[in-house]
């Protein structure tokens, strides 16, 4: 949202956890296709109208049709007290999408074909929804999103960008939803270095939001040169072996690149700062520093 307008409307915007159809709301897109909220009774006839000069005002499509739709949309997003019937814990993947699109059936239908255990699909906006999975025998973990991503840029000519939710009961999947939905907003207003992302990971950049700026910045001064911050090809390869959980074998074959020569890059980058991002305790502290370099 633009600055200006954000201390213009301040006392009007809604906060990040209310979610559309909100009557009271008026809803808008910018041009990062981010959701924003302005309560109607803060606004006067000409604060709307220019609000609705800069923003595209949202339509809330495709309407729920099943009775499954209509049952998680109800529990997700208007409060109802009634949560669906169903014993299995579930996942929640949120998914938001660089451009609206015309067939949502096809969108859907692709879904369903992929993970077989989609429950439904509840659009909260044009370019976001939240798809519910039933977990079965920690069915979730292993899912391929990432190539699912790719096939579906390839299919809709549009970029999709996912988080992946962690599992949970039917019961607390509202409050679930409320966080993630938070979560996934922060990670919106960012850059976008990757398609797909968890909620463990997107959780610790979260609480880093709670650490001062400056702090972040000086230590990151202090243990790793600015030289090596700027060697994009090795903090490339450092990043890929953290998220191939410190398994060089794999990270290697992710880069394409020998194992040997990756082995070769981390013993660089252990030299260079004395820390052995072999062991854990070193690898997260290096990690939670990169996350902040990359999101600052």
């Amino acid at each position: 949202m633009n600055e200006k307008i954000k201390r213009l409307f301040e006392k009007a915007i809604v906060p990040a956890h209310i979610t559309p159809p909100h009557p009271e709301v008026l809803w808008l897109i910018d041009d990062s296709a981010s959701l924003l909220g302005f309560w109607r009774d803060q606004l006067n006839e000409k604060e709307t109208a220019l609000l609705t000069y800069f923003y595209k005002e949202y339509q809330h499509t495709p309407k729920a049709v099943t009775y499954t739709d209509k049952e998680w949309r109800a529990w997700l997003l208007e409060s109802d007290v009634r949560q669906p019937n169903i014993e299995r814990p579930v996942r929640l993947i949120h998914f938001h999408l660089s451009e609206s699109i015309d067939d949502y059936e096809a969108f859907s239908s692709t879904w369903q074909e992929a993970f077989p255990h989609v429950i439904t699909i509840v659009w909260v906006h044009q370019q976001y929804g939240v798809v519910v999975l039933e977990s079965i025998d920690g069915y979730g973990d292993e899912m391929d999103i990432e190539s699912f991503a790719e096939a579906i840029s390839m299919d809709f000519y549009l970029d999709l960008y996912t988080l992946i939710g962690i599992e949970s009961t039917v019961e607390n999947s509202r409050e679930s939803f409320l966080f993630q939905h938070e979560l996934f907003q922060y990670l919106l207003s960012k850059s976008h270095p990757k398609h797909v992302y968890k909620e463990q990971e997107v959780l610790l950049l979260y609480l880093m939001r709670n650490s001062t700026g400056k702090e972040m910045d000086r230590i990151i001064q202090r243990l790793i040169s600015v030289e090596l911050l700027n060697d994009k090809e090795l903090l490339t390869t450092v990043g890929t072996y953290f998220s191939h959980n410190l398994n060089t074998t794999q990270a290697a074959k992710a880069l394409h690149m020998h194992r040997n020569s990756l082995q070769y890059r981390i013993d660089k980058f252990v030299d260079r700062t004395g820390i052995d991002i072999k062991q854990f305790s070193d690898a997260a502290l290096v990690y939670m520093l990169l996350l902040h370099y990359q999101y600052d």
